[in-house]
């Protein structure tokens, strides 16, 4: 085998690449991904902000790398959390602000694709439970009705770890009696994922 011929290593990632990344994934839940601009990424990462250029070619690419970041470790935390159950456990989403709120400002700002990268990069925690429920109702594919139940309790789950002190508040709930109304919540989610399990 040539030299031209072996594989090569991936290049190992600088720190200021590291810093980079890491403030642009807080940035795109804190600004969106509209307001958010290389030198505002730099400037939080304490770095030049000609390296952006220099390492992701645009403020896209930098983006990218930081969804990127965020939906890997988004999927390590929840595969982790639900002991590698594909469905995950109830409420989950809750102990995922930074990914949550990077997907969420993503969405608002109309950048789908950054929103769904989780998509591309081949884990997404919905689209491994749905190829689950498929598979125990023997189907080739998930669906209609998979899909539509998918989709409420996606709704529920994000809903509430975006919405939770809001909802906490419109409902009078006092701080002793929270911890009771996410069991409550937990439990209706439990009970509507066994109707999506059948």
């Amino acid at each position: 085998m040539s030299i031209a011929e072996q594989p090569t290593q991936p290049r190992k990632q600088t720190e200021a690449e590291a810093k980079l990344i890491a403030a642009a994934a807080d940035l795109l839940g804190e600004v969106g991904p509209r307001a958010m601009s290389v030198r505002m990424v730099a400037e939080r990462a304490g770095v030049n902000h000609g390296l952006v250029h220099h390492y992701f070619g645009s403020k896209e690419g930098l983006m990218r790398a930081a969804m990127l970041l965020l939906v890997e470790q988004h999927a390590e935390d929840v595969r982790e959390k639900s002991h590698g159950n594909p469905i995950p456990d109830a409420l989950v989403l809750t102990s995922e602000p930074r990914y949550l709120r990077a997907v969420v400002r993503a969405v608002l700002d109309n950048e789908m694709e950054l929103a769904t990268m989780e998509l591309e990069a081949g884990v997404s925690i919905p689209r491994g439970a749905l190829q689950h429920v498929a598979k125990m109702r023997q189907l080739d594919e998930p669906d209609t009705q998979i899909k539509a139940l998918a989709a409420i309790g996606m709704a529920l789950e994000m809903g509430w770890a975006a919405l939770e002190p809001f909802l906490f508040a419109v409902t009078d709930v006092p701080t002793d009696e929270q911890d009771d109304v996410r069991d409550l919540v937990r439990t209706f989610r439990t009970k509507f994922i066994s109707e999506f399990l059948q």
